[in-house]
């Protein structure tokens, strides 16, 4: 989803087992469970996500 709006992605890992950050410019603009959310799909039908990619374009 994030791609899509044309933002670069990294993928690191972090120490906090099943957590699920997202940073710009350095801070944290959303985080939460990662088995909260639904895998298997691209990302538009769930939520979350969408609560995820809102916090991004918010923070630009």
């Amino acid at each position: 989803v994030l791609t899509k709006d044309g933002h670069d992605v990294f993928l690191e890992k972090i120490e906090d087992w099943n957590v699920v950050e997202l940073m710009v410019n350095e801070e944290i603009v959303f985080h939460c469970n990662i088995k909260d959310l639904e895998f298997g799909g691209d990302g538009k039908l769930d939520p979350l996500c969408e609560e995820a990619r809102i916090a991004v374009l918010n923070a630009d």
